[in-house]
């Protein structure tokens, strides 16, 4: 048997089927013929008319569009269809019984994420629901599903979409297998499986199918159709644990200790509650109310987990209930808690053993009815809560005791005290809450190290995109195009890039894919938070490995996009990033010489006072916030991204396509924090980063100068500024800006517009402009910002042209001399 699980992993196409022909088996093992054959022992019987007849009668008599099969079923069999996703882009297909039930342009049809699920009465055969669950995320709801929504001999029809196996436990994987799943437990990250089975039935009895990812981004799709007959195989009733809960009348009672051992009586309308955790497994836990012990060794099945009394009527213990929270899922818990009475008092205390199977929805919920604690108990760890829940005495006290490294258990909690009652036989039904973002508050109580984002102020706020408020853009295909976040290792830039890019009018989510390194799982959970897909990339040993392995995946992501827009690490994004792309949007698709948009510019400094609405044609690449075509990738980067762009930009990335050009804003669009001084070359990155910066924070600018922008226009145009702007005749190299200069320019009316000639042995030579860069305010050490020799700039609403010598452009400019 194990030999046959061994061949059966193997193989790229897997397939579990009710009955297999041996002679119909390939030599390579590949079955040419699949036959579904009908259970002789069936247990389950239709005590009224035959479902399949009935099913037959309903069962339209052409297959809806997407539903046809190769095989002609017969009147006792149903025709099923079932295809999972394939990548991001094609989506799962679920028919049954000629019937489409789960499709992409369904109306209100639920595909997403994780698992596409359609189950139908073991009876009756009519559809019971049709939902999709992201069990990338995590189980709850799928596990509740199959637990308690389904009832034995139900069908289920299942099909995978992108990733669906990061958030699923055993718990789930052990219940599909008792719905007939053999193949379940080998399905890994993002392989693809479809399966049609039935509650009860035995482990190898449905039919499945799993295509493994391999070396591929993406698994192809799995696909299953044919005609099935009903019960696939024998249905054992599945009997799950059920929850330890003793109502009023079956509540017991053990020993009796005065004031629960307080040394003094509780005042009026008060009672005694003492609760302890116990100090091993050997020990036990113990609640007390008003005198009596409700929870301990051998009374109302108090034991290893979370254990819970609720207290209403004044101080009537109403329900007990015990979660072994080490052994099974929390499925019996959340349902206890979400089934919780207005005006109660919840008495909490752990024993032994409490966190490994509470799920996170459990601690939601927890925090919810009024934890603040429980996101953070570990293994071992001991924790009491009491709180009065929906009831208008604000009461609650919660303490948790953290174990050591290892199996050693944590101090016990034993405390005594005196709990207001609860108004007997009174309602309350308080003021409605505010928001609460439950998910955010458990990202927060998990993570440390992001301030204001889990503030008091902040931390219910909720993270949604905003629409687009300018329709006249609404066909732009700057909306449409694929945004790449390049993760780098600290989490709080990322969570405020991701911040401002969630907050550009008309950005849409699902556009959004931040690479992260395979060693970090931090950052997944918080691009979660944001609704954005993280993908990780294979462990790199800098930056810039992750940065091309980055790159190539969203090529590979979105093979037909033309173009992408790239945001490096530690950026804050303007509000009108995404506006001024979708503005460029036209330009930089029509002129083939413009290899990609910058929204960096470096000598964006707050002292030059730029103009918010002038872009320029530049030779040389910043990055750090860009749209970038792929054709330039392709000749460029794709092959050679070690030689072009192995080091940081601000190094000089250098391409062999020298007459590409590329667009860049007078006044930047990204702001990039300061460097913290560990890096190589600190001097010049502190002087070009740490400098007071002007940014843009208008979130809809004009630009004026977009239908100058592209070659055959820009360089007209540039020549005819430089030949109506006035001769700056000498200027003395400066070590900080020249007031007399700005001084006099300010004091003349005749012009706004400015040149300067310095005198050059080559294009390349920029001896004579470096020492004049600080007169302008402008970065220092270097020129930065060139066009064929010519540093381009606006300061204090004048426009200033350096001109090289030997540029190009030189021989048409009039010098005025």
């Amino acid at each position: 048997m194990l030999i046959l699980v061994a061949i059966t992993v193997i193989f790229i196409n897997t397939y579990v089927l009710t009955k297999r022909d041996s002679s119909d088996v390939l030599p390579n093992g590949t079955p040419s013929k699949i036959e579904l054959t009908p259970n002789q022992n069936q247990t389950i019987k239709s005590k009224k008319q035959n479902p399949i007849e009935r099913q037959r009668l309903l069962r339209p008599p052409i297959p809806d569009a997407g539903c046809e099969i190769d095989e002609k079923c017969s009147d006792d069999a149903i025709p099923y269809k079932i295809i999972s996703g394939d990548g991001v882009e094609k989506y799962p297909i679920i028919c049954f019984n000629n019937k489409l039930l789960v499709h992409k342009n369904l109306k209100d049809s639920k595909i997403g994420r994780g698992i596409n699920l359609a189950a139908f009465d073991g009876a009756t055969l009519d559809v019971k629901l049709t939902d999709t669950f992201d069990t990338y995320l995590e189980e709850t709801f799928f596990l509740r599903t199959l637990k308690v929504s389904l009832n034995d001999g139900d069908i289920i029809i299942l099909a995978s979409f992108d990733e669906m196996t990061y958030g699923l436990k055993d718990a789930s994987l052990s219940i599909l297998e008792r719905y007939g799943s053999q193949l379940i437990k080998i399905i890994k990250f993002r392989d693809s499986f479809v399966m049609l089975g039935q509650k009860g039935l035995a482990r190898g009895k449905a039919i499945e199918m799993h295509q493994p990812k391999g070396n591929r981004d993406f698994a192809p799709a799995a696909h299953i159709s044919g005609c099935a007959k009903f019960p696939l195989g024998s249905i054992t009733p599945l009997l799950f644990p059920s929850a330890e809960v003793n109502k009023e009348g079956k509540i017991a009672v053990g020993t009796s200790m005065k004031n629960c051992g307080l040394l003094e009586a509780c005042k009026e309308n008060e009672f005694a509650v003492h609760v302890y955790t116990g100090k091993d497994k050997n020990d036990e836990p113990k609640i007390c109310v008003d005198g009596k012990y409700v929870m301990a060794k051998g009374i109302n099945d108090a034991g290893r987990g979370i254990n819970i009394v609720v207290v209403s009527n004044g101080k009537e213990v109403i329900r007990t209930g015990h979660f072994d929270t080490w052994q099974e899922d929390s499925t019996n818990l959340e349902i206890f808690l979400e089934n919780l009475e207005e005006n109660v008092i919840i008495i909490a205390v752990t024993f032994d053993e409490a966190s490994t199977n509470l799920r996170n929805f459990t601690r939601i919920i927890l925090q919810g009815i009024g934890s603040q604690k429980i996101g953070s108990l570990a293994f071992r760890d001991s924790w009491t809560l009491i709180h009065h829940f929906k009831t208008n005495i604000n009461y609650n006290f919660e303490e948790m005791s953290h174990s050591s490294t290892g199996n050693v258990y944590a101090p016990p909690i034993d405390k005594r005290m005196c709990v207001p009652q609860t108004l007997k036989g009174m309602k309350i039904r308080p003021d409605p809450l505010p928001f609460r973002n439950d998910k955010r508050r458990d990202f927060c109580s998990r993570y440390d190290g992001y301030g204001d984002f889990c503030s008091d102020t902040n931390v219910d706020k909720n993270l949604a995109n905003i629409p687009l408020i300018n329709k006249t853009l609404e066909d732009n295909s700057i909306y449409s195009i694929p945004i790449l976040v390049i993760a780098g290792i600290s989490h709080n830039s990322l969570r405020m890039c991701l911040e401002t890019l969630l907050m550009q009018p008309g950005i849409r989510v699902e556009n959004i894919v931040v690479a992260v390194d395979e060693k970090f799982s931090e950052p997944l959970a918080l691009i979660d938070l944001f609704g954005f897909r993280g993908e990780k990339t294979a462990s790199s040993s800098t930056y810039m490995e992750h940065y091309e392995k980055a790159l190539n995946k969203i090529w590979e992501i979105y093979p037909n996009k033309d173009s992408v827009i790239i945001i490096e690490e530690d950026l804050i994004l303007s509000p009108d990033f995404l506006y001024v792309f979708a503005l460029l949007s036209e330009t930089f698709r029509k002129d083939e010489t413009i290899g990609a948009i910058q929204l960096w510019n470096p000598n964006s400094y707050d002292i030059v006072n730029g103009s918010i609405d002038l872009i320029y044609r530049v030779d040389n690449f910043y990055g750090l916030g860009y749209l970038l075509k792929r054709t330039f990738y392709n000749k460029n980067m794709k092959n050679s991204f070690t030689q072009c762009c192995g080091k940081r930009v601000w190094d000089k990335w250098t391409f062999s396509d020298s007459s590409s050009s590329f667009l860049m804003p007078d006044i930047s669009r990204v702001f990039r924090k300061p460097i913290d001084g560990n890096l190589v070359n600190t001097k010049y990155l502190e002087i070009l980063f740490n400098r007071k910066r002007q940014t843009s924070l208008n979130p809809f600018p004009p630009l004026s100068n977009i239908d100058t922008l592209r070659k055959e226009n820009y360089d007209a145009f540039l020549i005819k500024s430089i030949n109506l702007a006035t001769l700056l005749k000498s200027l003395e190299p400066c070590n900080t800006i020249n007031l007399n200069m700005y001084n006099l320019i300010k004091s003349q009316n005749a012009s706004n517009a400015f040149k300067y000639i310095y005198q050059q042995e080559s294009i390349n030579d920029i001896a004579s402009l470096t020492p004049i860069l600080p007169c302008f305010g402008l970065f220092p050490q270097e020129p930065l910002g060139l066009y064929f020799g010519i540093l381009r700039f606006s300061s204090n609403k004048n426009q200033f042209y350096l001109v090289g010598s030997k540029s190009p452009l030189y021989k048409s400019i009039s010098t005025g001399i």
